[in-house]
């Protein structure tokens, strides 16, 4: 009978032993993928950010030229009337 319990008791402590390396091989899984995901999600996001940065860099840099542009036109259309004023 005793011979019995013990043989039951070790089959019991392998099972548990069993199903325990087993959870913390699918914990440690599951912690190594949600690091990778939050990592990976947090350069994406980081870059997004850039993305967004160089976008309104690259807006304001091309509203400096068009403004030069567009004065310098507005320069030679009054230079022309006032050439044209002192001509009449």
């Amino acid at each position: 009978m005793v011979n019995n319990t013990t043989s039951i008791l070790t089959q019991f402590i392998d099972l548990v032993n069993e199903r325990t390396t087993t959870n913390e091989s699918i914990g440690a899984i599951i912690f190594i993928i949600f690091v990778l995901l939050w990592y990976s999600s947090s350069i994406v996001f980081l870059l997004g950010m850039q993305i967004g940065r160089a976008s309104e860099i690259l807006e304001d840099s091309q509203k400096g030229p068009s403004k030069l542009f567009v004065q310098s036109l507005r320069n030679q259309s009054n230079n022309k009337e006032i050439l044209s004023k002192k001509n009449c």
